[in-house]
């Protein structure tokens, strides 16, 4: 162990090596972390390479990327930044945008990367900071929630998916409307009054709308699996994005999107390494 008294730095022994310091402990930390994240780098390009799916079961806004090459998908796998970069001050691991790939549960990060790609290629779109339902302390929440400056006045569609215990719901705020759409890709009226809880408590402080919201829940789209509820919120805040309404759902919806989840994950992993170049890069 370390005895900083004596200024000794020895934290482990090996019988046939001797003791290791901290520095090369920590070395040892970086070279196997490195090993792993070339082996979810070789996951992702095999994922890649074995990926098919109809073309014709694409529709808009996803089709975008139906042209692009498997070795264009596979070389900029290879140029993701795998390491720390900060995305409005939150830190982030590259790395971490490989949960797009087969049939992965999306993490936080990974979450947080399809929404500010949303946010990028939408116009007036906001983003709160889904982190904000992990506190208890109202002040923390606002705080939190605040941490990608969504109350930017020239906002006008706001966003955030959040984790209601191991699967994602997500919102779309309309703020010239003043109405919210909720989902679920589970449709559970339990996780659908988390997220209205968390919109009517915290959301409309954020953005100035106290009491103002009338919220409204989307029911076109249904997880089918127990893993992609991430991806499906991702794409349903999309469709709103690109114009669908509850009203309109149909005229943007079609059930084909249910055969095309791999390009789906992989439409989102290639955009998210595009808008990466944005990022700033952890010394």
């Amino acid at each position: 162990m370390m005895d900083r008294a004596d200024k000794e730095d020895m934290l482990a022994r090996w019988d046939d090596y001797g003791y290791a310091t901290y520095g090369q402990l920590k070395l040892m930390d970086t070279v196997v972390t490195a090993k792993n994240n070339i082996s979810l780098v070789h996951a992702t390009l095999n994922w890649i390479a074995a990926l098919e799916f109809p073309v014709d079961s694409v529709v808009e806004p996803f089709k975008d990327q139906v042209d692009t090459t498997k070795d264009d998908h596979v070389q900029a796998v290879k140029e993701l930044n795998l390491g720390q970069c900060f995305v409005c001050k939150s830190l982030q691991y590259g790395v971490d945008f490989l949960d797009f790939r087969e049939n992965l549960w999306l993490h936080s990060s990974s979450i947080v990367g399809g929404l500010l790609m949303l946010r990028e290629t939408y116009q007036a779109v906001g983003v709160i900071n889904l982190r904000f339902h992990e506190f208890d302390a109202p002040d923390q929440k606002l705080r939190t929630a605040r941490g990608f400056l969504p109350d930017d006045t020239s906002y006008e569609r706001v966003i955030s998916v959040i984790n209601v215990g191991n699967h994602w719901a997500a919102f779309l705020v309309d703020v010239p409307t003043k109405r919210c759409y909720l989902f679920d890709p589970l449709h559970l009226d339990s996780n659908i009054w988390i997220v209205k809880e968390e919109v009517l408590n915290v959301v409309e402080k954020v953005l100035g709308l106290t009491d103002q919201l009338q919220c409204e829940v989307l029911a076109g789209c249904t997880q089918r699996d127990g893993y992609s509820c991430g991806l499906w919120c991702l794409v349903v805040l999309e469709l709103l994005l690109f114009g669908a309404r509850p009203s309109s759902w149909n005229d943007y919806w079609s059930d084909t999107l249910y055969d095309v989840v791999g390009y789906l994950r992989l439409r989102f992993l290639r955009k998210i390494i595009d808008l990466q170049s944005h990022f700033t890069v952890a010394e």
